[in-house]
């Protein structure tokens, strides 16, 4: 039986098209079939090289077979070759423009390189396709809000909430996205619904701690920064928030307490973070460790 699938399927998107119009198949299509069936097999066993000469041959043997030119681009894809995964995806989106998947692989290609017009242009022409992918919202989202272009930020992004609610990463850019303009209320109100739709990411747990400790309601924010790192405990941006926020509480409450969790947290940070850490962020932490030092 002769095997239909992109590679979508095997990376967790669903793409299933028909082999041949009319049910009819030419022994071009047919060939072409089971060598990208092949591709499709060794790619999932990281034999990118052999994939890659399986899919070439066949989009040498039946050049209007576009899936084969999709998954060559996924080859690609997978091994960050940015610029050869664009060459492929923009073939098989030009040839069937109408394929949410084709162009939003397209436009997160496009993003890679930081042609941002151009993958800007490829995912909404996936949303036009599918307003329902919602991952082609939120990068579109992001791309918006990069651009400095808010409101349409804004309204990509809850087009993706909507679109999947328990999709985290369109809350937290929109929560950010609020943050950067100082809306603190709104922010916190964003990244609550995050926190609520889901409850284990720590990106979610360590924004909503944030919007509140902007709001000055540390206890709660220290909360969630402490979820936030039990959650994910490489997310080191948690540890600096985490001893910023308790330090911040200390200033106002005086307590031997929250300077001690301060002190904790921001030890942590510089130890662990210290390598791949901003140089500012640093900066800051061991300057708030040493004002932190005296009596």
């Amino acid at each position: 039986m002769i095997k239909n699938q992109a590679f979508g399927i095997l990376l967790g998107i669903a793409v299933v098209l028909p082999a041949c119009d009319g049910f009819v198949c030419s022994q071009e299509r047919i060939k072409a079939i089971e060598l990208a069936n092949k591709g499709a097999d060794e790619f999932k066993n990281n034999l990118y090289d052999s994939a890659e000469k399986d899919l070439k041959q066949a989009i040498q043997t039946d050049p209007s077979y576009e899936i084969a030119y999709y998954n060559l681009g996924k080859v690609f894809q997978k091994q960050r070759k940015w610029d050869k995964a664009i060459e492929y995806f923009e073939q098989a989106a030009q040839k069937k423009p109408d394929n949410g998947n084709y162009q939003y692989d397209l436009g997160e290609a496009y993003f890679e390189v930081k042609k941002l017009d151009q993958a800007q242009k490829a995912l909404q022409a996936a949303t036009s396709a599918e307003p329902k992918l919602f991952k082609a919202w939120w990068r579109l989202g992001l791309i918006y809000k990069i651009l400095d272009r808010p409101k349409e930020a804004d309204d990509a992004l809850r087009h993706g909430i909507e679109a999947n609610p328990r999709f985290s990463k369109s809350y937290v850019v929109l929560g950010y996205l609020y943050l950067d303009y100082d809306f603190n209320k709104e922010a916190a109100q964003v990244f609550q619904g995050c926190v609520t739709a889901k409850d284990d990411d720590g990106e979610c747990h360590n924004g909503y701690g944030l919007a509140l400790k902007n709001l000055k309601q540390f206890e709660q924010a220290t909360a969630e920064f402490k979820k936030a790192v039990d959650l994910d405990p490489e997310l080191f941006d948690a540890l600096y928030n985490a001893g910023m926020a308790y330090s911040d509480w200390f200033d106002e409450a005086h307590g031997n307490d929250q300077k001690e969790r301060a002190r904790e947290y921001l030890q942590k940070f510089v130890v662990t973070a210290g390598k791949t850490a901003d140089g500012n962020y640093l900066k800051a932490a061991n300057d708030k460790l040493y004002a932190l030092s005296g009596p």
